[in-house]
């Protein structure tokens, strides 16, 4: 059994016992149950990309080839997607290099047409290469999810991601020399777009990317928003500083003069100082030396503007992202059966370690003793509001065939998702004492008509 704890990273404080030769033989037995155990676990724990075993039909029948399903749980895994991700990772640098060695095609570097630049990255042999390798790659694994997915292929936003980024990629690196060089840089541009598929493998930027990608909407219409009021304010910059402003000499003021000469230069100058927070005093602290009273106009639109309109519009974007994540029910049944599956695994490991018979099963005395002596056993317990004298009604809720053991599975896949005060918990518990009490309501009236004054 040491084994098997060593290999899940986990482990179990029981009391120190000497080592016999039937306390050994108890181990081998129990980590045989244990083995058993966990690779019915292990079967329950790989969840596709639906959380169901696509290749599986509604009677649990295997519907494709062995070929496919080894397939699909190896492009399915975590694992796979962060090599991926690095891979996309590596080839967005190579592309930064490429780009700034097409930098040095234009002046001051270089005059003359771009097909005859030295600098342009298609003439290094190694960058080719590397180009060409990285897109048999990005083939590779779109042939390989086209033969899995099949008819589902397409309804993966990633998967439509991969085909524009090949249908970019190869163009630019077969016509490289002959497209024009601003063909050339938005397919490079558009082959940046794969490098998103990092955010699949790290859980922090996918909700970034989640939560940002919910609030362009509020980003867009608080924009709008935002060019509306510094519009209106512009009216009355044109009307009221504008006569004011104009008068400043040159000499002390070079933009006071141009600063609010129209609508569009005063909705300019106004986002410059407010929005961008650039060069405020430029035309204010010359405003304010001339009439002080414009100060009260410029204390409005700092206020509206500043402290009303985008405050507002950040508030509006931070709650969207979190709508955005609460309404997020794949990641988070993702979540959860994960949890659930490390609880599994955690129990199947203390039943293990409880079993003292190696009947590969509890019975309700070993799981006494078990709250008792175990301390990661009776932690579990507390942690869900168990106490001691509840475990002989949670054993009999677990105990449905009335056998008087719970095996390890049964075990695990109760317990498995129960927490602190889990309805499940409490449903269990409500369910297991309306039935005692409809028994010992029966026993009592059988009892009642088999009396002498009251039998028929």
């Amino acid at each position: 059994m040491d084994h098997a704890l060593t290999s899940l990273g986990l482990s179990t404080t029981t009391p120190s016992r000497p080592s016999t030769p039937q306390s050994r033989k108890r181990d081998v037995v129990n980590e045989e149950h244990l083995d058993e155990t966990l690779a019915v676990l292990r079967t329950l724990r790989f969840k596709s990309f639906d959380h169901a075993k696509p290749w599986l039909d509604q009677d649990g029948h295997l519907i494709w080839s062995r070929v496919r399903v080894r397939i699909a749980e190896t492009i399915y895994t975590q694992c796979f997607e962060t090599t991926m991700g690095v891979i996309i990772m590596f080839h967005f640098g190579l592309i930064l290099v490429e780009a700034n060695q097409d930098a040095r095609c234009c002046p001051p570097h270089y005059s003359g047409p771009f097909d005859h630049c030295p600098y342009r990255s298609s003439t290094f042999l190694w960058s080719q290469v590397l180009d060409c390798v990285l897109l048999v790659i990005y083939t590779a694994e779109c042939l390989i999810r086209l033969y899995v997915e099949r008819g589902r292929f397409l309804w993966k936003v990633w998967n439509v991601v991969d085909i524009a980024t090949l249908a970019a990629g190869w163009p630019s690196y077969l016509l490289g020399s002959r497209l024009n060089p601003n063909v050339l840089r938005l397919f490079r541009c558009i082959r940046t777009i794969r490098a998103a598929r990092i955010f699949i493998s790290v859980p922090e930027l996918y909700l970034l990317v989640t939560g940002l990608s919910s609030s362009i909407k509020a980003i867009l219409f608080g924009s709008l928003l935002l060019i509306a009021s510094l519009v209106f304010w512009a009216v009355i910059a044109v009307e009221v500083l504008h006569p004011i402003t104009s008068r400043i000499p040159a000499s002390i003021c070079e933009r006071c003069p141009e600063g609010f000469a129209g609508i569009f230069a005063a909705t300019v100058t106004l986002f410059q100082q407010v929005v961008a927070g650039d060069a405020w005093g430029q035309i204010s602290l010359p405003l304010l030396a001339v009439e002080p009273w414009a100060g009260v106009v410029l204390f409005l639109i700092a206020v509206t503007v500043s402290l009303g309109i985008l405050n507002l519009i950040l508030a509006v974007i931070v709650e969207r992202a979190a709508q955005s994540r609460d309404k997020d029910q794949e990641r988070k049944i993702k979540q959860k059966e994960e949890e659930r599956s490390k609880n599994m695994f955690d129990l199947a490991v203390l039943c293990a370690s409880m079993d003292q018979d190696s009947s590969g099963a509890l019975s309700l005395e070993e799981m006494l003793q078990g709250y008792d002596r175990n301390e990661d056993f009776q932690k579990r317990m507390q942690v869900m509001d168990v106490k001691r004298e509840d475990m002989q009604t949670i054993f009999r809720v677990l105990d449905s065939d009335d056998s008087g053991e719970v095996s390890y599975l049964e075990f695990c896949q109760h317990l498995g998702s129960f927490s602190a005060r889990d309805p499940v918990v409490m449903h269990s518990l409500v369910k297991f004492s309306i039935m005692e009490l409809r028994k010992w309501m029966v026993q009592e009236m059988m009892g009642l008509l088999h009396e002498p004054g009251l039998a028929p």
